[in-house]
């Protein structure tokens, strides 16, 4: 990582997202689908859904990429980078350029992820057809200083206050058993600029119900991160946004591992069969 940055710098090389996955079995591929994982995470969060997803002989087609942000995971991690919408836009552009990718585009988040994808799908540079959102953590703008009872806002909200105390061990712990959060993530300044400057952004509730694309929307029914209710008032007001409850939590394993790749499967055939070549 250090002969990264140093090369980066002597060159005046621009920021790009690490690449941590890229298959696909095909030549050519019909369509390409890019994975954004969430705050203080990584691409593992994939680990039980990407791998079937880019196995299946029905998807031979489809190019698979997924991707550590920057500040998390194997990317870089800059200072003075600041984690907001703005910032991951011009990286991504950068990023998807970089890769090369001449086909139909959608872009698969989870938490966080969800998040850059909608702002991405609403004022990036690349078009982007479709999305698959898991456990997007959409709050409107007039909960976001009122939520102090909810569990919402003790796990998140706690992680963001109390980054630099012994207590974030604990309550990551409890947190770990619920969703994909990589511990050593929690006390830097990405997850401190991102928590502030996405998750807790009061744009993301207009931003969802005004996006006119297609998004399947997967969300565990015992998730305590998602607050269930905005999806559905999202989704009322957007029949773009297809949403989807299954068993789990803020993770991807077990049978809402099964559920996204069901969704996801069957999005990607649907698309490759209505693609006007």
């Amino acid at each position: 990582m250090f002969m990264l940055k140093l090369f980066r710098s002597l060159f005046h090389l621009p920021l790009t997202m690490r690449v941590r996955y890229d298959h696909c079995v095909a030549a050519k591929p019909e369509i390409t689908i890019v994975f954004l994982h969430g705050i203080a995470s990584s691409y593992a969060t994939w680990r039980e859904t990407l791998p079937p997803l880019a196995r299946d002989k029905d998807l031979s087609k489809v190019r698979f990429i997924a991707l550590d942000l920057i500040g998390f995971g194997k990317s870089e991690k800059p200072e003075s980078f600041e984690y907001d919408y703005a910032s991951y836009r011009r990286v991504l552009t950068r990023t998807l350029k970089k890769l090369k990718i001449h086909t139909p585009l959608i872009l698969c988040g989870h938490s966080m992820g969800c998040l850059i994808a909608i702002d991405y799908a609403a004022n990036g540079d690349h078009i982007v057809d479709q999305l698959v959102l898991v456990s997007p953590p959409i709050i409107r703008a007039s909960e976001i200083g009122g939520f102090k009872d909810q569990i919402y806002t003790k796990l998140y909200g706690g992680l963001r206050r109390h980054t630099d105390a012994k207590v974030v061990a604990q309550i990551a712990g409890f947190v770990d058993a619920l969703s994909s959060f990589e511990k050593r993530s929690l006390n830097t300044t990405a997850f401190r600029k991102a928590m502030d400057n996405i998750i807790l952004n009061a744009d993301n509730y207009s931003e969802a119900v005004n996006l006119k694309i297609p998004m399947e929307v997967i969300h565990g029914r015992f998730d305590p991160l998602v607050i269930t209710a905005n999806l559905h008032q999202v989704a009322k007001h957007n029949k773009s946004f297809h949403l989807t409850e299954t068993f789990g939590g803020h993770d991807m394993t077990g049978a809402k591992a099964k559920k996204i790749d069901k969704i996801t499967k069957e999005t990607l055939l649907h698309f490759l069969l209505h693609i006007d070549f």
